[in-house]
């Protein structure tokens, strides 16, 4: 997470150096982008965009059918709210043991390939579940070391696939990019999880007969994508020395690193996923259909958030907007906590939706524009190392459920989240000065 091209749809393929010089000439990126509508119009000339757009919309669909598909699935073969934390948790675990060595690849190696070989690879462990399932045989344990694998995969394609957006669009036009790429991804996010729910009714199996497909598709037109990249980082420092290098980098620059420490919050966001299936099955009482709603509503939410960035464009206060996105995502969080009343609820998951919207889009596209050429990929590497530990959240909501409640534990998600995001802006000044 170099230059891309965006040429016509009956043109051959290009190597990696005819690739990069057709980018120079024909790619707008030298041009300051006009704001909202205009700018994503100019983003959306691009053909391989085009490409990149709809394989991350079928990846982001992909994850959340199999959030919601794989908690589903491990409640009905243990009913234990910890084994759903324990399962859901290990694709974070692996993205966090590797993360790194996947963004000194992304530096090092042709991002394309990366990301060929591993959406390969997700939908292929994805096809493995659904015939466990259909078989038969599917134990709860079996899902750890697919988890494992699939995790492994993402923590190579994150850093890769966010640097590889840049190198189609350009620096100046990365924000529109990042706002189209979220909205577009999130549409599929809310059909998603709906028709998951409603596979969920008919067959476990049939989730993730769809996440396979999703995952699937994103393959082909990765595929697709002639866009190539040119290797940033010299082969003639080791694998570690690269890692440390980015390291150094990202903990020297004060905005990054600021940036990076309020990721940290994902730890209590990963509590909050545990809770949502828990919710409709035990609290509210609204079976699959009604916890595929659910998500498909905060889906929807995060859809809006980042249309809504969309038509603004390029924004000048960030600092106000990201604060100002974390305080209604968590303060919606808790109203949830205490809500027995379905419509309430939607409401509230709605909100949260609308805020991780704009952290999803502000905080990375502030980290890629903010980092030097040279260690992009790496800086990126560990914002997504960061920012997943969310899913070892999965484990601390799931035995925090045990111990306290579901309610109770909702409740720490949302405290815990807050309270790193007002930390993070009391103690740096250079985040509340974001512009």
């Amino acid at each position: 997470m170099s230059s891309a091209t965006g040429g016509s749809p009956d043109s051959s393929p290009a190597g990696p150096e005819t690739d990069a010089q057709e980018a120079r000439a024909t790619s707008p990126v030298s041009t300051p982008p006009r704001s909202g509508l205009a700018a994503a119009r100019e983003v959306l000339t691009i053909r391989d965009f085009q490409f990149l757009l709809i394989g991350n919309a079928m990846m982001f669909a992909g994850f959340q059918v199999r959030n919601m598909g794989q908690a589903w699935l491990v409640l009905d073969l243990t009913e234990s709210s910890f084994w759903v934390g324990i399962v859901n948790a290990m694709p974070g675990i692996a993205i966090m043991a590797t993360s790194l060595l996947g963004g000194a690849a992304a530096d090092r190696l042709e991002r394309w390939k990366i990301q060929v070989f591993t959406k390969f690879v997700i939908a292929s462990m994805a096809f493995l579940t659904a015939f466990l399932v259909t078989s038969g045989v599917i134990s709860a344990w079996q899902l750890i070391p697919i988890g494992l694998v699939t995790g492994t995969m993402f923590a190579f394609h994150n850093p890769a696939s966010q640097a590889f957006a840049m190198d189609i669009v350009g620096r100046e036009r990365l924000m529109s990019a990042v706002s189209l790429n979220t909205t577009l991804s999130q549409t599929a996010t809310v059909a998603g999880p709906m028709l998951g729910g409603y596979l969920l009714a008919t067959g476990l199996d049939s989730a993730f007969y769809l996440l396979g497909a999703l995952y699937g598709i994103g393959f082909v037109v990765t595929v697709l994508i002639r866009a190539r990249s040119t290797p940033g980082s010299t082969k003639q420092s080791s694998v570690l020395d690269d890692i440390r290098e980015g390291i150094r980098y990202s903990a020297a620059n004060p905005v990054i690193k600021w940036l990076l420490i309020m990721s940290l919050g994902g730890l209590f966001t990963g509590i909050f996923q545990v809770v949502t299936p828990l919710f409709a099955r035990n609290i509210l009482d609204v079976g699959e259909i009604g916890y595929g709603t659910m998500v498909t509503v905060q889906g929807f939410g995060t859809l809006t958030g980042s249309f809504v960035l969309v038509l603004t464009g390029e924004v000048k206060n960030k600092s106000a907007l990201l604060f100002g996105a974390m305080v209604m995502m968590n303060g919606a969080m808790a109203v949830f906590a205490f809500s027995s009343f379905y419509p309430l609820t939607l409401a509230m998951l709605f909100l949260i939706g609308a805020g991780f919207g704009v952290w999803f889009i502000t905080v990375p596209t502030l980290i890629q524009t903010r980092s030097d050429e040279r260690v992009r990929g790496r800086v990126m590497s560990i914002f997504f190392m960061i920012a997943l530990i969310f899913q070892l959240g999965w484990i601390l909501g799931g035995v925090l459920d045990e111990f306290i409640g579901t309610r109770q534990t909702t409740l720490v998600a949302a405290c815990g989240s807050m309270a790193i995001v007002a930390l993070t802006f009391l103690f740096s000044r250079d985040l509340r000065r974001l512009s």
